[in-house]
Formats: C-alpha cells, structure tokens, sequence
C-alpha cells in the first residue's frame, strides 16, 4: 500500500493524470464561459488537495484569483496601452492553470518509476521513454546542486556580483556532468534493453479513476457546449 492510501489520501494511476491532463488542455483552450472556467479550475484545485498538495492548491488559488482580478477589476481602470498588454498577460495566464494544476499533481505524486511504467503500458517507443526519463530526473537533480551551491556561498561569504559569478559557472559546469551521470545511470539499469520490461509497480484502474476521468469528460464536454 502507498503511503498515500495509508494517509487516507487519493492516489490515482499515472495513466489518469496524463489523460486528465489532454482533458484539461482541451476544456482550457476550447471552452467561452468564464464559469466554466472557474469551476473547472476549482474542481481541479479540490482534487489535488485531496491528493496531498494542499499547499501547491493554495498558491495556485491565490495565482488565479490575482489573475482575475486582473482582468475584470483592474485593467478595466488602466491607460489604454497598459491595459492591453496586462490583459493579454491575464488571459492566457488564466488559460494555461488547469494544465499548471494538472502538471503540479504530475511532478509532485509520481515518480520517475510510475511514469515509466505507465508508458510501457501504452506500448510508447523506448526513443520517447528514454529521454522522457533522463529529463524528469535532471531538473530535480540540477535544483539539488544549485541548493548546495548556494550552501558554499553562504559559507564562503559571498556578496555582489561576485555571487552571480560563484552561481553560474559551477551551474553551467554542473549541467553537463548531471546529464552525463544520469544518462550512464539508465543505460546501467538497462533502459535500452530491447526486451520486455518488468516492473514491481502495479498498473491498475481504480473506481476513483473512472469517476475522475468521467468527471473530466463531462467538463469537456460542457466546455464545447456552453458559449
């Protein structure tokens, strides 16, 4: 059992949060209505709080609500030059947050593992799995260098623009050693081998991932209904 089902909280296979995530881009870019907007938005919010990223929910929250208020409070009230380019900031930024709510579930309740596995189960080409893998894992691991970077400047003492400095060069020298290591790390695990692959993680379809996935279609579906 995952320490997320034993935490009572909702843990759903990686296959229904990628299909939820196309369902998210297309009730995001197809629908009018800006309730259907906001209840959207809001029922994602739900779900990945229920899933254990309340404090991601909240700041998406806050993010969204600044965004409107944006748009219908503020804009209205600017110069005309201003106005325009705020409300093109505000409306597309509005239009990518399901997807951005969708992709924080993603990143932060699954692992490489899962997600791997999940790909094979749909027969995806190794030449997509293979750097999907090493992609997911680089960024995590660039950010834990940047973390101990940071750590020696502290130590060291240093300020000003010797600081930028210090931060990207070992940066930029870091990067490539990273992707390096990473990429020898998955050929050592066999990630090229041919053959089928065996996995201890188990792909399986819950009643939550049906109610979900319904749930999904029928915002999709209302999406292209409501004007």
């Amino acid at each position: 059992m995952s320490s997320a089902a034993k935490k009572g909280r909702l843990n759903f296979d990686p296959r229904t949060k990628l299909i939820l995530l196309v369902i998210a881009n297309i009730v995001a870019f197809t629908q009018q209505s800006i309730w259907v907007e906001i209840a959207w938005v809001v029922s994602l919010l739900i779900l990945i709080a229920v899933c254990g990223c309340g404090k991601s929910a909240c700041k998406l929250a806050v993010a969204f609500s600044i965004c409107l208020l944006l748009q219908y409070y503020i804009v209205p009230v600017m110069p005309q030059v201003l106005a325009t380019t705020f409300l093109i900031l505000a409306t597309y930024a509005r239009k990518i947050f399901p997807c951005l709510i969708i992709g924080t579930l993603l990143v932060q309740k699954t692992s490489v593992r899962e997600m791997t596995a999940a790909l094979r189960k749909w027969h995806v080409p190794q030449g997509l799995i293979i750097p999907l893998s090493v992609t997911i894992r680089y960024f995590p691991a660039i950010k834990e260098e940047i973390g101990y970077i940071r750590d020696a400047m502290k130590f060291r003492d240093i300020h000003g623009i010797q600081k930028l400095e210090c931060l990207v060069v070992p940066i930029m020298m870091s990067a490539t050693a990273t992707a390096e290591e990473l990429s020898a790390a998955a050929v050592t695990r066999g990630i090229e081998n041919p053959n089928k692959k065996t996995s201890i993680v188990t792909m399986r379809f819950g009643v939550h991932d049906v109610l979900c996935l319904a749930f999904g279609i029928i915002f999709c579906v209302v999406a292209f209904i409501i004007v």
